[in-house]
């Protein structure tokens, strides 16, 4: 069978589902052309055997995981085959972009102002069966509804309230933390004005969800990194290059693309994000100029905080050991090895100082959270802005090096800064160094008369000069 791939109202390209594989056998028209079908980075239509795989790839994204909690249960009720078969039921359209299929023989009877999401009411059934698991449905039920096309594990659907989109997303396990990740995520971009994706708590029958309003609207699209990166290296078969993404993004010319990007790694070290994958680092395009408007704001936050971590675990977790993604693999990592300078100027973490009274605020009402719990969540809230600041410090103080420069004495000194009482042992886990290297840096800020010893060895403290 033909389908014809549209964007709004204009034909891109016109293929053949195979039993094994698509074959794209024309393209209409390759300047709109979705940014998962560009060949390194730009817009082609040289490679018909390219773009099949290329559209294979772009609409299977679209799909909702097999292995999705009730997924399987709800095709059976449906009669449904299968994720895709479900997905043509609405023409896979989605509320993250204008693309959408239409066979062959009825390329004259559909039009995108008829059937689009962001216009048109679309069934919530779908959406609530996945998301409560609790109403079955049955063979009459509609499939008309962008639920149909919201990839990803994690428990979620759409609704509409007074004309604006919202999606509703789960948490899980017993404490279903991810949530409650989203709101603070929310509250620590607004504090830093970090351009983010607004996130509010819910809570219905004990459980807990968050919602967002949609990013985009008809005349914008949500482009994954994923996309804008493909065709580029991949390190060591997983980590995606900076220097080739930025270089991407310059290319392309999207607007403070460098910069948005920092801020954004910035938060997940902030928050020990552990999954800041390729699709939930975002980029936003005009849908009709194809005029790219940037990095899109913070979402999708929610493993982080030290999700499923009993409170004592929490404590000996350091950014040493919590993953990272999507350039290196640990936070510390990362947050050294990526040019955090450029943003220094523009963050001020002091914003952050009361903080940690708002989530203590926030989390205590919340009963699937034992007290230690939430009290060791504020601890290392706190932990982690005041290792933020430190990393932070030397780049605004520029005291010993030039400014986009770090240097030992810039970190151990700041790191006394915050607190001259501490141990060798805590200013290692702060900067990441040796105590050999801090014994040698100690050396060279009492030369220098920054700091001198108060007391002995053991019992002493450092006063900062």
């Amino acid at each position: 069978m033909e389908y014809i791939l549209y964007k709004k109202n204009i034909p891109i390209l016109r293929y053949k589902e195979k039993k094994e594989y698509m074959e794209v056998l024309q393209v209409y028209n390759k300047e709109h052309l979705p940014v998962h079908l560009f060949l390194n980075g730009k817009a082609s239509s040289d490679n018909l055997y390219t773009l099949n795989e290329k559209l294979e790839r772009f609409l299977d994204n679209r799909l909702i995981p097999s292995t999705r909690e009730s997924f399987t249960e709800m095709l059976e009720e449906l009669g449904i085959g299968s994720n895709y078969e479900l997905a043509k039921k609405s023409c896979f359209l989605s509320l993250s972009d204008q693309y959408w299929i239409c066979p062959a023989e009825q390329k004259d009877k559909l039009l995108w102002e008829n059937i689009n999401f962001f216009t048109n009411d679309y069934d919530s059934a779908i959406g609530l069966r996945l998301l409560s698991s609790t109403k079955s449905l049955n063979k009459n039920t509609s499939s008309y509804s962008p639920d149909i096309t919201t990839n990803g594990e994690l428990s979620k659907r759409w609704f509409n309230k007074d004309g604006i989109n919202y999606l509703e997303k789960a948490g899980t396990g017993t404490e279903q933390q991810e949530p409650l990740n989203e709101v603070l995520a929310s509250e620590i971009c607004k504090r830093l004005n970090i351009s983010y994706v607004p996130y509010y708590l819910t809570i219905r029958d004990d459980k807990y969800y968050c919602y967002c309003p949609d990013m985009v609207d008809e005349s914008t699209e949500v482009v994954p990194m994923d996309a804008v990166y493909q065709d580029l290296h991949l390190i060591d078969g997983k980590f995606y290059d900076y220097n080739q993404l930025v270089k991407r993004c310059e290319e392309l010319d999207i607007p403070n693309a460098e910069n948005d990007l920092l801020k954004i790694i910035l938060l997940d070290f902030i928050m020990a994000n552990i999954d800041r994958h390729s699709y939930n680092i975002s980029f936003i395009r005009n849908s009709n100029t194809l005029q790219w408007k940037g990095v899109a704001p913070v979402y999708d936050t929610g493993k982080s905080m030290f999700l499923n971590h009993l409170d004592f675990e929490m404590e000996m977790v350091s950014s040493n050991r919590i993953d990272a993604k999507p350039f290196y693999a640990t936070q510390a990592e990362q947050i050294k090895k990526l040019p955090i300078h450029k943003i220094a100027s523009s963050i001020n973490l002091n914003n952050l100082d009361e903080i940690d009274e708002w989530y203590s605020d926030f989390l205590k009402p919340l009963k699937r959270l034992t007290e230690d719990k939430k009290n060791a969540l504020v601890k290392k809230l706190r932990e982690r802005i005041e290792e933020t600041k430190v990393l932070l410090s030397p780049y605004q103080e520029g005291l010993f090096a030039s400014k986009g420069k770090r240097t030992n004495l810039d970190l151990v000194y700041a790191t006394l800064k915050m607190n001259p009482k501490q141990t060798k042992e805590e200013v290692s886990k702060a900067t990441g160094l040796s105590r050999s290297t801090i014994t040698r840096t100690y050396k060279e800020l009492e030369t220098k008369g920054k700091i001198k010893r108060i007391g002995s060895n053991k019992t002493g403290y450092w006063e900062i000069l």
